[in-house]
């Protein structure tokens, strides 16, 4: 009887090490600081939550476009990383390079597309802008 006692006893203080130690564990702060970027593994619907965004794509060692953001949600089941403060900049030959910002943006990583919304506005040279829109202009005809 007494090790029945004795048993149940400790399996009660088992169990209480083993829940205290769950809900410790659970509150930790689960973010982490690389540099200017830190990131922060959500609960639900979003995987992970980045602050100083950024990702570059280069084809053949030529830089193409950099994205940058204040803020980033990324939802792996979704395939959508949800952006603030939004900045793309695409590289083109020689030294032109344009900058388009906006409040807000989505970006696709399957299919690399990149959506902005919210006073969006776009800076760069004028000549490649102007000779695009009359191409486009003229086959719309």
């Amino acid at each position: 009887m007494i090790n029945t006692v004795r048993r149940f006893l400790l399996l009660v203080a088992l169990s209480v090490i083993g829940l205290a130690g769950f809900y410790f564990f659970k509150t930790l702060d689960t973010s982490i600081s690389i540099g200017n970027m830190k990131i922060k593994v959500m609960e639900e619907g979003i995987d992970v939550e980045i602050e100083n965004f950024m990702i570059t794509h280069e084809n053949k060692g030529v830089k193409e476009w950099e994205l940058k953001a204040d803020l980033a949600q990324i939802d792996n089941q979704r395939d959508l990383t949800t952006m603030k403060n939004v900045e793309m900049t695409l590289h083109k030959a020689g030294s032109k390079q344009y900058v388009i910002t906006g409040d807000s943006g989505v970006y696709r990583k399957a299919t690399e597309d990149v959506s902005l919304n919210g006073h969006v506005k776009l800076v760069g040279p004028a000549e490649g802008l102007k000779q695009r829109l009359s191409i486009t202009s003229k086959s719309n005809n």
